[in-house]
């Protein structure tokens, strides 16, 4: 590679929405190892101490763990109110909490599945950063929101049909509020993953080898090998991203949505 960067959030305050596994734990990891201060969310609360308690030492800010239920409008109020009575100020949001329904065709899914995906992946991307916003331009806090989408946003067909009709609402309210925010000097921005390593993709690829006389690691290595760069994406791959979004090296970055995806974006 060219270049090695290194980045410091020392003073910092962040909130990483659904950050207890997966890519939410790389980011809030990769934020508290660069000295912010970092309130870890999930909805279960042990979940959330635990995890708060196992990445606190790794920077000199400090992490602590709110449990908050995100398609909850009036725990997500909770979550912004004690994270800023926490930490005086937020200075970084980041929305990654998602869900993944598993379901088939879009004729067959049902209204339930999609009011509990569409609560969880957009409305609850949209009020976070409505909130957070609001403390922003009312303190004069030229802050960051990264919004974590994925590329069935983009995508016209294939499975996850209702999954990716929320990316693609993501997407849209990255561009229409980050030029909103960009007059406070606010920047709203997004990542892009395609496969990745989390506990839902493992899921998927351990059910299919099961299905398929194939142990998950299989599955996993031929997946990755259909993506031009021939592996699947680490959760600190896309904390790289979100780093950098959030850094005063992207300060002319707005409405973008980065994808970190191995080349997946160009299939």
């Amino acid at each position: 590679m060219v270049g090695h960067t290194e980045y410091d959030f020392s003073g910092e305050s962040a909130i990483v929405t659904g950050s207890t596994s997966g890519i939410g734990r790389g980011i809030a990891r990769s934020l508290i190892e660069a000295n912010a201060n970092v309130v870890v969310n999930s909805r279960t609360e042990k979940d959330v101490r635990e995890t708060a308690s196992s990445l606190d030492e790794l920077g000199t800010g400090n992490a602590i763990g709110i449990t908050a239920d995100m398609s909850d409008p009036s725990a997500i109020d909770d979550l912004v109110e004690n994270a800023i009575q926490e930490f005086g100020e937020i200075d970084l949001l980041v929305n990654n909490a998602a869900i993944w329904p598993m379901e088939g065709e879009m004729i067959e899914a049902n209204l339930d599945n999609w009011d509990t995906t569409m609560d969880v992946n957009v409305r609850a991307q949209f009020y976070a950063s409505k909130l957070v916003a609001t403390h922003m331009r009312d303190e004069g806090i030229e802050g960051s929101i990264v919004n974590v989408t994925s590329q069935t946003g983009d995508r016209r067909t294939g499975n996850r049909g209702i999954y990716g009709v929320s990316n693609s609402s993501v997407n849209g309210l990255t561009w229409r509020m980050a030029g909103e925010l960009a007059e406070h000097g606010i920047r709203m921005n997004a990542v892009s993953t395609d496969l990745a390593d989390t506990r839902q993709v493992r899921l998927e690829a351990h059910q299919e080898g099961e299905a398929s006389g194939r142990t998950e690691e299989e599955v996993l290595d031929e997946w990755a090998s259909d993506l031009p760069l021939g592996r699947m994406g680490e959760p600190s791959d896309l904390a790289d991203a979100v780093l950098f979004l959030a850094s005063d090296r992207a300060e002319y970055v707005v409405g973008t949505i980065l994808r970190v995806a191995g080349g997946g974006n160009l299939q």
